[in-house]
């Protein structure tokens, strides 16, 4: 069961722009994920949520994915009810940063996300076979579509930091799963 963050409440307002106020929300949100335990997904909800804006989500969202993906915390961030009137400012920052963000609507878990950010040809290569294959290793995708495991499992590693792939340990093999069961690219 993922955690499940209501935004608006635990940031007490539903106004969320500007640099300085997303700078302060950052150690907030690191403070409500310290808890979560390692590998698990939390639904951060913009439910209650006025207004979200570029300059926010660069100060606030683009440096929780990075303390997201250190190795002592490993969580795994979808912004959930995201409204789509701020979608354009959400992709503007992820091209800029060179991330990536699942975005979706409901309640829970969703089976369902939408990229948003891009990806390079190979890494959307690699991320459709882990959805495709629930879960991989660059051992058993080695030489699919001409590609040597080796270069897989790079693809695999980038798409973990990026918070695309969850990466569980077994015997000397990385395995990788999808954080959720469908993504749409261009949705």
């Amino acid at each position: 069961m993922p955690s499940h963050i209501r935004i608006a409440e635990q940031l007490g307002t539903g106004f969320l722009q500007g640099r300085p106020l997303g700078r302060k929300h950052y150690p907030r949100l690191c403070e409500l994920l310290t808890d979560v335990p390692a590998g698990d997904i939390v639904l951060l909800d913009f439910v209650d949520v006025e207004i979200v804006t570029g300059s926010w989500i660069n100060e606030a969202l683009v440096p929780l994915l990075r303390w997201a993906a250190d190795e002592r915390n490993d969580i795994f961030p979808v912004l959930l009810n995201f409204d789509s009137a701020w979608l354009d400012e959400l992709q503007m920052v992820a091209e800029w940063t060179h991330n990536c963000f699942l975005v979706s609507r409901g309640k829970s878990l969703p089976k369902t996300a939408n990229l948003v950010g891009s990806l390079d040809v190979g890494q959307k290569a690699t991320l459709l076979a882990v959805v495709d294959g629930a879960e991989v290793t660059g051992a058993a995708l080695d030489g699919q579509e001409g590609v040597r495991g080796t270069a897989w499992n790079n693809r695999l590693k980038d798409l973990y930091q990026k918070r695309l792939v969850r990466r569980e340990k077994r015997g000397r093999e990385q395995v990788y799963s999808p954080v959720v069961a469908e993504i749409n690219f261009n949705g």
